[in-house]
């Protein structure tokens, strides 16, 4: 069959169906099936197009927020591992210190080791202790300060011999009060031989009962 007669008839059958009004021109009929064919172009990509567009948006964000979230997760990973090795470093430092602590678990203990440490020093220096005094222990967070309150008598080299073996003990000893009394009349003498009168308060520590390591 001639395509000009299969032309013929659909042309018939749209107008059987009012598709194309009557009396119109060859033009008018390109431009009316012009605006038909833009029109369905625009049905076609409001209908199918456009939200195949906005899901593959949709997609998109998501996988984003996924990636996101993936990216934080891993650096949470990463900082966990660095904190843990953090306390790790933490609580080897504090038992490290810990070990220099006194002797005992209660303040009566450590100041009679405090006061051995005291009288080791000092005589195997050849400076006199004439008295000690217990002081109140006090608290510092988890541990105890255990205070002991000394008078020595040496001269300066003696003195300063036994204060740098204080702050160089084994055990971690702190001098928070030092009073040095000594004659006017060695103010104006270099003379480090004469005897001078210190009285200090030397501090070590120990841990609280109960505290957590």
């Amino acid at each position: 069959m001639p395509i000009s007669s299969n032309i013929l008839k659909l042309k018939q059958k749209l107008k059987d169906l009012n598709w194309l009004p009557e009396g119109l021109t060859p033009q008018q009929q390109r431009l009316v099936w012009l605006g038909a064919g833009l029109l369905l172009l625009l049905v076609f990509y409001f209908v199918i197009v456009y939200p195949l567009m906005a899901l593959q948006s949709s997609w998109d964000q998501d996988l984003e927020r996924k990636r996101q979230l993936l990216v934080r997760y891993q650096t949470l990973r990463d900082s966990k591992g660095k904190v843990a090795q953090a306390l790790q470093a933490l609580k080897t430092t504090v038992g490290q210190m810990e070990g220099q602590f006194l002797a005992g678990d209660n303040p009566g203990v450590a100041s009679a080791d405090l006061q051995e440490i005291l009288k080791n020093i000092t005589g195997a220096h050849g400076v006199q202790m004439t008295s000690t005094k217990v002081l109140q222990a006090r608290d510092a967070g988890s541990y105890q300060e255990v205070p002991v309150q000394v008078q020595l008598s040496g001269n300066v080299a003696q003195l300063l011999t036994v204060l740098y073996h204080l702050e160089h003990h084994k055990k971690l000893l702190f001098i928070p009060e030092m009073e040095i009394n000594a004659p006017r009349w060695m103010a104006t003498q270099r003379d480090q031989t004469q005897t001078l009168q210190v009285n200090l308060v030397v501090t070590g520590l120990i841990k609280k009962k109960g505290a957590s390591a």
